[in-house]
This record gives structure tokens, sequence and C-alpha cells, in this order.
């Protein structure tokens, strides 16, 4: 399928309880973990009334929050704040990966479970893949809804559904034992690899596949070859924005919300024939450091060269 990088000018069927039981029980919980004290939820009744575009999409990567990370929580509630006042609104935010800071503790989790309620207030659902920086066990236990929609017992395997496309969402971390410890490398294992095959082959409309990790590391390129309802794959991780060819495939990688590197958030529109991504650079920075501390005679250019980058997908 065609695709370009150019410069602006300036329920899916619920999963079977008896799969659910099996995941949690893998990841250390029960099925009363799913129970969702409805006290703690907030109805959307903030702006109710305002529209929602359906073939509006926000996608982010590589927030990287957990407590006291002043610049990547200030970049992560601007970017939820003007999701909310968006209008009409957005249909759904895509989150690729290293949600949480760096070894997926749970108070990581519990900020950004905090962080997330003015989406939730607003209506607007948000799912997330898994990074290297984060654990499944411990989101599972503070975000029991969203693991529940997993598509696979013991991966959080998502599938976001729009009128033109349709988004997978894989699962690439290889989780470590010890809780101190993270991963770079990334990889989607042949369990997986083999349910996607198969999920492919009964797509009906076009997809976007998409995962933390790199296609180098996660070695589906293959796959998603050999099916044409593949329009291309996006992911997170490497912290700048950059529309590629890998072994065929277009990628696209999107920058990190606010760790370092390339810190914007996309929005993606959708039509019949085309996805087009659109990214608004925040900043770039060179290390984890606060801006302000950090001596960068690369950052106004930088900002400019990418800002209102586009990309595209041909979806036809």
């Amino acid at each position: 399928m065609e695709h370009s990088q150019t410069s602006l000018e300036k329920k899916l069927p619920e999963m079977p309880l008896c799969s659910r039981r099996r995941f949690l029980a893998t990841l250390g919980f029960s099925a009363a973990a799913l129970a969702i004290d409805p006290g703690k939820l907030l109805h959307a009744e903030v702006g109710k009334d305002i529209p929602v575009d359906s073939n509006h999409l926000v996608l982010l990567a590589d927030t990287h929050c957990g407590p006291n990370l002043k610049h990547q929580l200030d970049f992560l509630r601007k970017s939820i704040s003007e999701i909310v006042a968006m209008n009409p609104r957005p249909a759904h935010v895509l989150i690729y990966g290293d949600f949480a800071f760096l070894y997926g503790k749970r108070e990581d989790y519990v900020v950004l479970q905090e962080l997330m309620v003015p989406l939730h207030q607003a209506g607007i659902p948000w799912t997330t893949c898994m990074g290297n920086h984060d654990r499944r066990d411990t989101f599972t236990e503070i975000f029991p809804e969203h693991a529940q929609k997993s598509l696979l017992s013991d991966r959080l395997v998502f599938r976001v559904e729009t009128p033109f496309v349709d988004f997978l969402l894989l699962d690439s971390l290889i989780q470590s034992d010890d809780p101190n410890r993270w991963i770079t490398p990334g990889e989607i294992l042949p369990d997986q690899k083999d349910w996607l095959h198969e999920t492919l082959k009964s797509q009906t409309k076009p997809v976007i596949v998409g995962s933390h990790h790199l296609l180098n590391e996660t070695k589906i390129a293959d796959v998603l070859k050999s099916h044409s309802c593949v329009a291309g794959y996006l992911n997170g991780h490497a912290h700048y924005w950059n529309g590629a060819d890998y072994e065929g495939v277009p990628a696209l990688t999107l920058p990190s919300n606010g760790h370092w590197g390339d810190i914007g958030i996309v929005n993606l529109r959708l039509t019949p024939k085309e996805a087009v991504f659109q990214l608004t650079m925040r900043d770039y920075l060179l290390g984890n450091k606060p801006p302000e501390f950090e001596p960068n005679p690369e950052r106004p250019k930088q900002i400019a060269a990418k800002q209102g980058a586009i990309w595209r997908l041909d979806l036809a």
C-alpha cells in the first residue's frame, strides 16, 4: 500500500469469562480483581453533549509517568487537557507503550490512573500497549477493566475498531521476573505471531497493526506482508518521529509524549481511502531532564523541522 511522508508548509465480543480468569490467574489475580467499585468511576458528565468524530484518533507513546516526574507529568497533563478540549472529540486515544516510568511500579500506574480521569469524564476511551518499562501484572491490578478486554489470555492484546480501519495493538513486552529490572528488546513470540496470522486471515477491512517495539525487534514483517488487509505498522520505543519502509511494510515511529527525544502528540484522521497522521511537536529533549536544565542548541531546529509533519497510509 502506498504511503508518503511530507511536511506541512508551513465489543468486539467480550473475552469469555473463562479466558479472563485464566489470564488473571497467569498474572496472579483472581476473577474478583475485575470487580470495579462504582464509587470510583466518574460518569461522562463533563461536556457530555460534545459530538465525537469516529474517524479521529489521538496517538501517544512513551509517556514514562510516575511520582515526582515533573516534565513527564506536565506533558501528559497538557496532552490530556488538549484532547478533552477538542470539539468534536476524538473517538479513541491509543498509547504505544512505556506507559509507566521505568519499572512499571504500582505507584506509577496509580499516578496514571489519576491522570486519565479527565478522559473518562469526557467519555473518551483509551488503550495502551505494553512497553519494556511496563509490567502486565501491575497494570492489570490498577486497570482491570482494560486488561479484561485483552484478546489473549497471557498477553495484553487489543483491537480498536473505527468505521474504515481497525487497529491491533500487540504485546511485545518480554517481562522479567525481577520487578526492578526492565528489558529493552521486545519481541512478538511465536504463539502471538500465530494468533496474529490467523486473525488477519479473517480481517474484512484495512487494519493497522502496532506494538511498542519496532518491526526489526518484533519480527512480524513477514506476517504483515502476507496479508493485503494490513495498511501499516505503528510503534513507539525510539522516541522520534520517523516514517519509513521496513522490509516492505510502511512503519511509523511515534514521538515520546514527554520523556526525551522528539516530544509530541499525533492526530490521526481517517477516510475510506487514507489514514493521515499529523505531528504536533512540543519539544526536543536530549535526555531525561527538564528542558530548563538541559542546554540543547539543536532544540529550536529540531522542533521547526518536524512541526506539522504528515505521514499517510493508503487504505483503498
